[in-house]
């Protein structure tokens, strides 16, 4: 979906620079912003509090946090993709009752299946306190939440709001602690919820104002999880491809796991590292969405629009080449980007150590989290590029081939110890890449072909009441108030 990247682009012309500034952090709270805020919000506490070693609850926080952030990705990513699809069908067709429907039914389907697997393991296989069980279910609870509203937010294009959400959760959470300074588990999780709370409030009264409250059931939401099986699958996939690595160090890892509460494993040594340099490809995933999701959606849509206009088989390569050269010149340089910004991250992390959390030890960890960060991201890119050609097998690929050797690697160079810890991450973020931009390489050239064969909905019956017609992104979002104006965009 496009959605808010014009606006955001727009705001990158001007000559202001603060609105320049403003438009990437709003493109970034988008792309990632529950990440954003659970990963500072572990290094501000740790910082306000004291630090692991002086105060063992406070790692029981962190596992919480960490194990409910994984229990999130999981879940949520399978149910966001199914419906982003809806949603952006609806829009497209200027169906709009039933896009608070869709947020509903699948929050309810993910509290479901989120409490129906952490309650039991909060409440019997830990040894949380009764409060403490029911403080981390609520944080799972607004946790996953606030992942199911990211996709809605770029329909409705409100990038004040999404800021000034997040800006005002994370002042409150700081607040909380700075107010009434302690390193229990239930005041830390009671400080993350306050300020969890408050952003999931404002999203939704966001949603709620400009779809409405009226939930209008619709059955195409259910066909759309069947018809477009494989969304699901990758959402699931590559969300576990995420965490395939953390896991196997946790269960697996000969040295640095640390147990608390009873069954919370994890690995700071390896954790924190990860975290970190997950977070600096943030930068370059903003620039993405502002700049090059928008350029890319213009040619796609100059592409398939032509196919309506009868153009000749000469003009049809042409624009195919022009897509072509586009996504291949765009790779190249978002990968030099991020090989720029991973540099600069370690040549800061020498300095920034300890307002990290890091150790010196940790610092190789770091280096090799960094480098496959670049891979990572970059193998992401291509993956997306799939997702808008509709490419879904292709990107199920991916994410399987991520999942794969991401948990085989790291398995395979556990028993060489704790000099080669990130390394079967770097490795199969790199084989990924490769992967990638062999298949995006491969079908950039058939796109012809998946019009008029792969994705022409009068050869797949099953997938015309759910899709109006072939296209790359499947819309362009409007604003539905917008959208009854005579004369509005």
């Amino acid at each position: 979906m496009a959605g808010i990247g014009f606006t955001l682009e727009r705001m990158t012309c001007g000559r202001s620079l603060s609105s320049t500034i403003g438009a990437y952090i709003y493109a970034a709270f988008l792309v990632a912003g529950p990440w954003i805020f659970t990963v500072i919000s572990i290094g501000g506490m740790s910082l306000a509090t004291c630090s692991s070693e002086d105060c063992p609850d406070l790692q029981v926080f962190r596992s919480v946090i960490i194990y409910n952030s994984f229990v999130c990705a999981i879940l949520s990513s399978p149910i966001a993709f199914v419906c982003t699809r809806f949603v952006s069908d609806q829009i497209w067709m200027k169906r709009y009752e039933s896009v608070t429907f869709a947020f509903v039914a699948g929050l309810v389907l993910f509290s479901v299946c989120a409490l129906a697997l952490a309650m039991p393991f909060y409440a019997f296989a830990t040894t949380l306190t009764g409060i403490e069980v029911l403080s981390a279910l609520q944080n799972l609870m607004l946790m996953g939440a606030a992942w199911l509203l990211i996709p809605f937010l770029g329909a409705l294009r409100s990038h004040v709001a999404v800021t000034f959400a997040f800006g005002l959760g994370s002042g409150v959470m700081i607040g909380s602690i700075l107010l009434a300074p302690a390193a229990e588990p239930v005041h830390l999780l009671f400080a993350f919820n306050a300020g969890l709370c408050l952003i999931d409030f404002i999203l939704t009264w966001c949603l709620v104002r400009e779809y409405g409250l009226r939930l209008v059931p619709d059955p195409a939401l259910l066909r759309t999880a069947l018809t477009y099986w494989e969304l699901p699958l990758i959402g699931l996939t590559y969300a576990l491809g995420l965490w395939i690595d953390k896991l196997v160090m946790w269960t697996s890892s000969p040295v640095g796991i640390v147990r608390v509460a009873g069954a919370l494993d994890t690995m700071p040594n390896y954790d924190t590292p990860m975290f970190w340099a997950q977070l600096a490809a943030i930068p370059i995933l903003a620039v993405f969405f502002v700049h090059v999701e928008t350029n890319f959606f213009r040619l796609c849509r100059e592409f398939y629009g032509s196919l309506a206009n009868h153009v000749s088989r000469r003009q049809l390569m042409l624009m195919m080449s022009r897509l072509y050269r586009f996504v291949m010149a765009k790779l190249f340089g978002l990968f030099v980007a991020l090989t720029a910004i991973g540099l600069i991250a370690i040549l800061t992390s020498f300095v920034a150590i300890e307002p990290l959390g890091l150790r010196a030890s940790q610092m190789g960890i770091l280096r090799v989290a960094l480098t496959g960060m670049v891979f990572q991201t970059s193998a992401m890119f291509c993956f997306v590029f799939l997702l808008y050609f509709d490419l879904k097998r292709q990107a199920l690929l991916i994410s399987l081939t991520y999942l794969v050797t991401n948990g085989g690697f790291t398995a395979a160079l556990l028993p060489l110890g704790f000099p080669f810890f990130g390394y079967g991450n770097m490795l199969a973020s790199a084989t990924t890449f490769l992967v990638a931009l062999l298949v995006l390489g491969r079908e950039l050239p058939w796109l012809h072909f998946h019009v008029f064969v792969t994705n022409n909905t009068s050869l797949h019956p099953a997938a015309v009441a759910v899709r109006p017609r072939p296209r790359a992104l499947g819309l362009r979002l409007r604003r539905p108030r917008a959208a009854q104006r005579p004369g509005s965009a």
